[in-house]
């Protein structure tokens, strides 16, 4: 009897072993592919107050007559623009004719319909007009990046007395 007691307790410790999960354990590996992508982007508005998409007022002045050159460059929040690219994203600003007028010359329009002819300038030697077309170029660097406007009032016949205004839409194109 003690023979079949030690036959049926070596059958269980052999059947526990074998059904053991170390006997049979098996361990495979296997990858997981990951992607981002990035595009390029990039932002375009005046800093506060100034509302987003906005780049605030480039001011010409008060004159008595326009018998004088006014030439006027933008600052931060007064007609620059502010671009904000992603590193090494290539961007193109454009500028519109206006309301009044042509690239070539732009008007602002006051009183009774009354007009002065203005243009825009890519630099402070005024010699390259800020056009819809060609515009100018840059690079994002993943910060703002501020875009001085040029402008110039011709010597011109004097116009009618009022405040002359003109709305220029600007694009950012990447």
């Amino acid at each position: 009897m003690r023979c079949l007691r030690d036959f049926r307790g070596a059958w269980l410790l052999l059947s526990m072993l074998s059904c053991s999960p170390a006997a049979y354990s098996v361990t495979k590996s296997a990858t997981i592919g990951l992607s981002a992508e990035v595009l390029p982007a990039c932002s375009a508005g005046s800093t506060a107050p100034v509302t987003l998409g906005q780049f605030g007022t480039l001011n010409f002045g008060t004159y008595f007559s326009l018998n004088a050159l006014v030439s006027v460059a933008s600052s931060v929040g007064n007609g620059s623009l502010r671009v904000n690219c992603l590193l090494n994203t290539p961007y193109r600003v454009l500028l519109s004719a206006g309301g009044s007028g042509n690239v070539a010359t732009r008007r602002m329009t006051g009183p009774a319909s009354a007009q002065i002819t203005y243009n825009l300038y890519t630099s402070a030697a005024y010699t390259t007009i800020w056009d819809n077309t060609t515009g100018v170029t840059g690079t994002g660097t993943g910060a703002d990046q501020y875009l001085q406007v040029f402008g110039r009032v011709p010597k011109q016949a004097a116009p009618t007395p009022g405040t002359y205004t003109d709305t220029i839409t600007v694009t950012v194109s990447w």
